[in-house]
């Protein structure tokens, strides 16, 4: 199942806060078309109040993350994490590894 990095959580509650989401809403994670290539798709990520039906819900560090169905498989050996780059921090995927900093309980 998709992990998620204290540090990524830590970025997506700055990201609540300054949205005022409230306290009770998830982060979902989908699929949606690319708007710049319709033949493709992207990963996105939202707030939202509760999970759909067939969304993988997992808690990572106090935080509820909602998998929607058609990406739960591809993304189930990844990492969500933070990477400084010249923009500022930025979301990333990468490999998961045996030891990754990373709090998973299903539910």
């Amino acid at each position: 199942m998709l992990q998620v990095t204290t540090a990524a959580v830590t970025a997506l509650e700055e990201a609540r806060a300054a949205q005022q989401v409230p306290d009770d809403h998830g982060v979902r994670v989908s699929a949606q078309p690319d708007p710049n290539d319709a033949a493709n798709t992207v990963l996105a990520l939202g707030f939202t109040e509760a999970p759909i039906e067939g969304d993988q819900v997992t808690d990572q560090a106090g935080t509820e993350i909602y998998i929607a169905a058609e990406v739960a498989e591809p993304l189930a050996s990844t990492v969500l994490d933070i990477e400084d780059t010249p923009q500022g921090a930025q979301l990333i995927l990468k490999p998961q590894e045996g030891d990754a900093e990373a709090a998973t309980e299903e539910q």
